[in-house]
């Protein structure tokens, strides 16, 4: 069981993201330039090292849709513009739970980042945990979900669609249900990391659930901040559950094995 987790992140357009610049966002109080490693606090007590790097051996990822950006990674895969190597080193008693704490962190990290660089592209994977996310050309958006997991939500009655308009309040978006399927390709016509992940799960998972809003307005700050409500709500009621998230039929955000949010 691993306790190192690894984080890609570029931006799409303009010049490349630094290490100074991520820096700056996640852990300011040290210099990437100088200090190879930065010890950092998680909201849970537990301790961890982060290290940036920006040599292009670190920098290869998964990329949707068979979309590679012709670089030497090739194969369904693209070069990030930073790499960040996350370990945990130490839990509070209270928390005893290095991979859970690991996973949550990592993902604040990742929240962070786009909160600053809403059109970022970010990967990362954890001890089977696997999380992408990329904004895709927002005007008006029709946004898909699909939920998987191992067994249907502990609590009775527990409906996607409920969960996912009580995310979206404020945001113009209205959920119906949808057929579960929608999406997901099998996964020998998948031409890449991202895609083939999400079929061979779905295929594994044998409980599933979809939602469809209509069309409607959305932007970068909106969709971000429904996905994160979504997802905490979704890691109260789940257990080895996956969410995927379409806007207007291209892969926005994918994430297994949801974490329950820490108090």
């Amino acid at each position: 069981m691993s306790t190192d987790a690894a984080i890609l992140v570029r931006r799409p357009s303009g010049p490349a993201l630094t290490a100074r610049e991520i820096s700056d966002v996640l852990t300011p109080a040290t210099d990437p330039l100088t200090d190879p490693w930065h010890h950092v606090v998680g909201a849970d007590g537990s301790k961890f090292r982060l290290r940036l790097s920006t040599e292009p051996g670190d920098l290869s990822g998964p990329a949707p849709d068979g979309s590679s950006d012709g670089g030497p990674s090739g194969g369904g895969e693209r070069d990030y513009d930073c790499f960040l190597h996350v370990s945990i080193y130490w839990t509070t008693e209270d928390t005893d739970d290095s991979i859970g704490s690991l996973r949550a962190f990592c993902r604040s990290l990742v929240a962070r980042l786009h909160a600053v660089w809403p059109e970022a592209e970010s990967a990362f994977e954890v001890d089977d945990a696997y999380s992408y996310r990329i904004l895709p050309e927002l005007s008006e958006g029709v946004v898909d979900l699909r939920l998987g997991s191992e067994a249907p939500p502990a609590e009775p009655g527990f409906s996607l669609v409920e969960a996912a308009n009580r995310a979206a309040s404020g945001t113009g978006l209205v959920f119906t249900e949808d057929e579960p399927g929608r999406h997901v390709v099998p996964s020998q016509d998948a031409g890449d990391s991202v895609t083939s992940t999400v079929s061979s799960r779905a295929e594994e998972l044998p409980f599933a659930a979809g939602a469809r809003s209509g069309a409607a307005p959305v932007d970068a700050r909106q969709l971000g901040g429904f996905t994160e409500r979504l997802l905490a709500e979704l890691a109260r009621h789940t257990a080895g559950a996956d969410l995927a998230c379409w806007v207007n039929g291209r892969l926005y955000r994918y994430e297994v094995e949801l974490t329950p949010p820490l108090d």
